[in-house]
């Protein structure tokens, strides 16, 4: 009676034991960071080096700008120099009277001032038509600056997504394997009581076996997955990071010629092209201006004396100033304006067929866009329509497996069916919306 009045009171102090020792056990890990797919963009932009990268060209390109206008202004040069002159005594020489004269040594101190200006009046057009290609540089600096967030933003989307596949597809993973767990331990005790084969319980531990496999590696995908989009977003601290996977769908008709037109006359990195084509074009109009004549403008003013100038004054006395103009034609220059033509032509021609062949490579990809993004609206529906039919075909083979009309076999391949279904349907999904996305890029549209 002791004895079961002691088991009794121990298992009424276990529920409290436990949760004492839950209570005193650490903490877990900190919760996943939970992202949107609009925080996640908004990450990329801040963080991301390549973003960096082109506004540091915006930031060269004006400073090329800056010195262009330069060109157009005077200098103005000063300088101030101070010293000390020593003269040792001359050589014994004779006077009128041919005496010996020899005169001693002595010194000095020297004080100048210097203030020069220049400006050039007429140089062929050189800094006018620099002028005009730094500002396409300028220009082209900041489309490219516009395509690289594109380029960012379109990565993200697709990272997000993909993380987003591999969580949904971990889920359907876990779900076959608590079907195929079901199948198992139903086979087995049909065993026992006679109504199953053997067969059909090896089938079923094969494919409780196979969605194990599935499982692991559907696991491995997501954290393969999770990395990537860390990586694209270039975080560096140690919380995890989660998405939702909620998926919203808007189907789009895309016309194939209307998204081309649209790539063409607004896609960031084109623009870009014909901005540096423009740039290299006035390149070749600076080049040229090396066969014309140059005309400048100059003034100088001088100051010197043994004293230092009182209340550094040096525009009271011991000065000198003069204003000239000049003018200067290169007869013969050993080619180089001849080089510098054909050298700025060149880069002009290479500038025109790169425009050209983006602006082909940009046709190919909108159009390969509008298709991927029409079938993989197809494979939605028709998946989505498989499920059901999957989902009623799974529960038919499994009530005819349970009175006794059907086989494990068949149950399996319904459920294989189903699961392949689900997978589709997701797989059609992700694809749907990166492809949106990098259709929303190629044709220059704004995604972030």
């Amino acid at each position: 009676m002791d004895c079961r009045g002691s088991s009794i009171r121990r298992a009424a102090l276990l529920p409290a034991l436990l949760l004492m020792i839950s209570i005193a056990a650490p903490s877990s890990a900190p919760a996943a960071r939970v992202l949107s797919l609009e925080e996640c963009i908004g990450i990329a932009m801040r963080n991301n080096p390549e973003i960096g990268m082109a506004e540091s060209g915006i930031k060269g390109a004006e400073n090329g700008l800056l010195q262009s206008y330069g060109q157009l202004l005077p200098s103005l040069n000063v300088s101030f120099t101070t010293g000390r002159a020593f003269y040792g005594p001359s050589s014994i020489q004779y006077d009128a009277q041919g005496r010996p004269v020899q005169t001693e040594g002595f010194d000095y101190n020297s004080y100048s001032f210097n203030m020069n200006s220049s400006i050039v009046l007429f140089d062929g057009g050189r800094n006018i038509n620099s002028i005009r290609s730094s500002m396409k540089r300028r220009d082209a600096a900041r489309e490219e600056y516009r395509y690289i967030q594109d380029i960012v933003a379109a990565n993200v989307i697709n990272k997000y997504y993909n993380f987003v596949r591999a969580k949904m597809l971990l889920v359907v993973a876990e779900e076959s394997l608590d079907q195929a767990k079901q199948n198992l331990d139903r086979s087995e005790a049909l065993l026992e009581v006679g109504s199953a084969t053997r067969a059909d319980v090896l089938k079923a531990r094969v494919r409780h076996s196979n969605t194990r496999l599935s499982l692991i590696r559907a696991r491995n995908a997501v954290e393969f997955a999770r990395e990537d989009l860390v990586s694209v977003l270039s975080l560096r601290d140690e919380q995890e990071v989660d998405v939702d996977t909620t998926m919203a769908i808007q189907f789009e008709e895309p016309d194939i010629e209307t998204e081309v037109r649209q790539a063409l006359e607004h896609r960031p990195d084109l623009r870009s092209l014909q901005l540096s084509t423009s740039a290299a074009r006035a390149s070749v109009a600076a080049a040229k201006s090396g066969w014309w004549p140059s005309i400048g403008a100059g003034f100088n003013y001088g100051w010197s004396d043994r004293q230092m100038a009182e209340d550094l004054n040096f525009f009271k006395d011991e000065y000198s100033w003069s204003v000239g103009a000049s003018i200067s034609l290169n007869l013969f220059d050993r080619f180089v304006t001849s080089s510098n033509v054909g050298t700025a032509r060149a880069n002009l021609r290479r500038a025109e067929y790169s425009l050209e062949k983006a602006e082909l490579d940009a046709i190919k990809e909108v159009k390969n866009l509008v298709f991927v993004i029409n079938e993989a609206e197809e494979r939605i529906v028709v998946a989505s329509e498989t499920v059901e039919q999957a989902r009623e075909d799974v529960r038919l083979a499994e009530e005819r497996y349970r009175v006794g009309a059907g086989t494990m076999l068949e149950t399996i391949d319904a459920q294989v069916a189903l699961t392949q279904a689900k997978a589709d349907v997701i797989e059609a999904k992700c694809d749907y919306l990166i492809a949106v996305a990098d259709l929303a890029r190629a044709t220059g549209r704004r995604i972030h």
